[in-house]
């Protein structure tokens, strides 16, 4: 976030003036940038006069430094809150030692996935908050949250919301969740509500269309995959013969699970040209393996094979790029 810093507010009570103290320590360790719209009046003000020298040099940088800046149309930084009075002080104080929280379905696939899609589209500033050394801050710049599932991430988003009404101060929160849709257009009823509650609660959500997860996983990861997995090789090149949108709401699961369910007319309409025994291919292999713990361990395993171009390929429609888009412009 950026802090813009009134004369009022750099003339403030001793309160204030620590709370400006504290947002500059958050500055310096590049969590998030103050900004100094009375920039020429920033040396006759109390609290240039009571910061140390090495402190006075931090602010007349950031005072330069606005001079130079192009307006922002992109994050990180590009979310705004203006600091003039004791009220103001804490609110912002509140947000810049509170992480940009990310609450998703299942900490480890969903987690992973974020991860992924942040090192492959985010500028290298929001990685660093993201991954680097924002991720070792006190407290963090960033983080994924979790309940442990769909049921529980209504609970968690609740509690988000309340912990920001307790500190007086806008909530610091994306919800990410699937449609577990087993056809186009599908959404469960888990899926829609955790979308109608972020937006009750003004909080972004932006969606992942496909079905979970895994079926974001590109060809390149699981040819990579299987490579070290050779009894389950069949079993993916029958996965990845389907089409891209069959591929978008297959179920990926643990060993003797039914891939569609060919008793929903319009999951059967969608894998009627699927090739003759490519269901029980899919059914019989441990594509999910240890479940959702597999998943992330694949993400992190064939990393390198998680380029743009792969990504884009099994996200066309850009959901990925969309949510690193988001949490961009909320760090």
């Amino acid at each position: 976030m950026r802090f813009a810093i009134k004369h009022e507010a750099m003339n403030g009570p001793e309160a204030v003036v620590n709370v400006l103290d504290s947002l500059l320590a958050r500055a310096e360790d590049d969590i998030h940038e103050l900004e100094l719209p009375d920039a020429d009046l920033l040396e006759n003000s109390a609290w240039y006069s009571s910061c140390r020298p090495e402190r006075k040099k931090l602010l007349e940088k950031t005072a330069e430094a606005l001079l130079h800046r192009s307006p922002r149309t992109h994050g990180p930084h590009l979310r705004q809150m203006e600091i003039t009075g004791e009220k103001s002080a804490k609110q912002a104080q509140a947000m810049a030692n509170t992480p940009l929280f990310v609450l998703v379905e299942n900490r480890e696939s969903d987690g992973a996935l974020v991860k992924s899609a942040i090192r492959v589209f985010a500028t290298p500033a929001a990685i660093e908050l993201c991954l680097g050394a924002g991720a070792l801050a006190t407290p963090k710049a960033f983080d994924i949250d979790s309940g442990g599932g769909a049921g529980e991430l209504p609970k968690v988003l609740a509690q988000r919301l309340q912990d920001a009404v307790d500190r007086q101060c806008p909530p610091r929160v994306i919800v990410i969740a699937d449609t577990d849709g087993e056809w186009v257009g599908d959404i469960k009823d888990h899926a829609a509500r955790i979308r109608t509650e972020a937006h009750k609660g003004g909080v972004p959500c932006p969606p992942l269309n496909k079905r979970t997860a895994e079926n974001y996983i590109p060809d390149g990861v699981w040819r990579a995959w299987a490579t070290d997995n050779a009894a389950a090789r069949p079993a993916v090149e029958a996965l990845l013969s389907l089409s891209p949108i069959q591929r978008d709401h297959v179920h990926i699961e643990g060993s003797n699970v039914d891939p569609w369910n060919y008793t929903k007319p319009h999951a059967a309409s969608l894998f009627a040209d699927v090739r003759a025994g490519d269901f029980d291919l899919i059914k019989a292999a441990s594509l999910k393996g240890r479940r959702s713990s597999a998943i992330a361990n694949m993400f992190e395993t064939y990393k390198s094979e998680m380029t743009v171009a792969e990504l884009k390929s099994r996200d066309s429609a850009g959901d990925l790029e969309a949510i690193v888009c988001c949490i961009e412009d909320e760090l």
